[in-house]
């Protein structure tokens, strides 16, 4: 399974994500995304999204092999989107990021998706 890790969603002039720096969001990100990666292991690519969120906008609907983990302020910004109805995306909270707490989200990965 591919887990894609989106740190910043651009939409129009703004950036959203948990900083107001794009570049320190995608720092903090890969080295989430190493922690992550080390955990899953075998069976789990983890990749940092570095479009700004344009590749998560434009993904194939019902992709059942990719997971998008998105900063809180991303998925906040995503609630009104068939975007959410359509892909596998869990937020993940500031807190997790900073102290690097891979649990929670390992155990969701692991869940098998719902079928739509």
């Amino acid at each position: 399974m591919q887990v894609r890790l989106v740190p910043n969603l651009q939409l129009g002039d703004r950036i959203i994500g948990p900083t107001r720096d794009p570049v320190a969001n995608r720092a903090l990100y890969q080295r989430y995304a190493k922690r992550l990666q080390a955990r899953l292991g075998i069976g789990f690519q983890v990749y940092l999204d570095t479009s700004d969120g344009y590749d998560l906008l434009h993904a194939h609907d019902y992709d059942t092999n990719t997971c998008w983990v998105v900063a809180t302020e991303v998925y906040q910004a995503l609630t009104d989107s068939a975007v959410l109805t359509h892909h596998r995306i869990m937020p993940l909270s500031d807190q997790a990021l900073i102290l690097k707490t891979t649990q929670s989200i390992e155990q969701q990965l692991r869940q098998p998706p719902l079928t739509h």
